[in-house]
């Protein structure tokens, strides 16, 4: 019997809508071709983005489509050398416009994988990717951090934000993290931020990063928050200071645009949908060293479900306050 006639559960979605449109189908196993490969899925994080994807708020998607993003699993089908190894990956494109890990098995370039890290657990390496991925794109590719600079992450408990610094202390940097109130400081500092402040008043918030820095502000920042929380950010940052925005709750904020010229500000969007998978291989090729010496963490995992539970996992990503990501066991 060949792999084509193989079926394999899969959750899809022919139309958007809330996650009571989700359907488990048995579909054909996809066939690796010249170089690709077939990942066994052991587990797939449920991200607010697969979520969005599914009510239909991404305008590229295709249907019908299985979704997920981020991965973890073991090659069945594909060169070689490759078969058998336990992988984990991610990619803007997996579950919008190609097939993605919310099924029992995943298609892929033999580009789009890489060898998770020792250090991590199939279930951990599931978890990873958006978060980390986001952050570093937005960090070093986006922001130009290099090693030992100042670095505020605005919104540092958060899924991105706390990969953020982890990542930025990692490499050095003297890490300010900026959360809504004290009941976060800690979780922030055990992150490793050297310093927190406070962004329930945008002039106090401002002026503590200033104090910190000795008046220069921040070199580097990512604002995770966006919306009306951007201009304060702004006013936080040193002389040609650069920061990254990922997400906003309104398409249109106001800025003091004449101090932003006049300090030099530079101001990077970063949109990691446009990230396929073998980018983000690239970039866990970046970050798998600081998982293999213990200086980054997985995310902890919050909620487990399986694929029949789909509905149920998207919903508790919706709806839930618990914190932690939601994980669906694949195998």
């Amino acid at each position: 019997m060949s792999t084509e006639d193989i079926a394999m559960r899969a959750l899809r979605f022919e139309t958007f809508g809330d996650p009571s449109v989700l359907q488990l189908a048995q579909i054909p196993r996809p066939q690796a071709g010249h170089d690709e490969v077939v990942v066994q899925v052991h587990a797939s994080a449920v991200n607010p983005s697969d979520v969005k994807n599914v009510s239909g708020k991404m305008p590229h998607t295709t249907t019908p489509r299985t979704p997920g993003r981020d991965f973890s699993g073991v090659v069945v089908e594909g060169p070689a050398p490759m078969v058998g190894t336990h992988v984990w990956g991610t990619g803007g494109e997996l579950g919008f416009t190609r097939d993605g890990a919310h099924a029992e098995c995943l298609l892929l370039p033999r580009g789009g994988v890489r060898v998770k890290p020792s250090t991590l657990s199939l279930d951990e390496a599931a978890c990873v990717g958006v978060g980390y991925i986001t952050a570093w794109a937005a960090l070093v590719d986006g922001a130009g951090f290099i090693n030992r600079q100042t670095v505020l992450v605005v919104g540092a408990t958060g899924a991105v934000g706390s990969a953020a610094v982890q990542i930025a202390a990692w490499r050095g940097a003297h890490v300010i993290a900026a959360v809504r109130d004290a009941s976060r400081e800690a979780e922030a500092r055990a992150l490793g931020a050297k310093h927190v402040v406070f962004t329930e008043d945008p002039i106090t918030f401002a002026a503590s990063v200033k104090e910190i820095t000795d008046g220069q502000g921040a070199q580097v920042a990512l604002d995770t928050a966006g919306g009306a929380q951007l201009d304060a950010t702004l006013a936080a940052m040193a002389h040609k200071g650069r920061v990254a925005v990922i997400a906003t709750p309104d398409r249109h904020v106001p800025i003091d645009l004449l101090s932003f010229y006049r300090r030099e500000l530079r101001l990077i969007g970063v949109n990691t949908l446009s990230l396929n998978a073998a980018d983000c291989a690239h970039i866990l090729d970046d970050l798998a060293p600081g998982f293999e010496i213990g200086a980054l963490h997985a995310p902890r995992i919050g909620a487990t479900f399986s694929l029949e539970e789909a509905a149920d996992a998207y919903n508790h990503v919706t709806h839930s306050r618990s914190g932690g990501k939601v994980l669906m066991k694949i195998k």
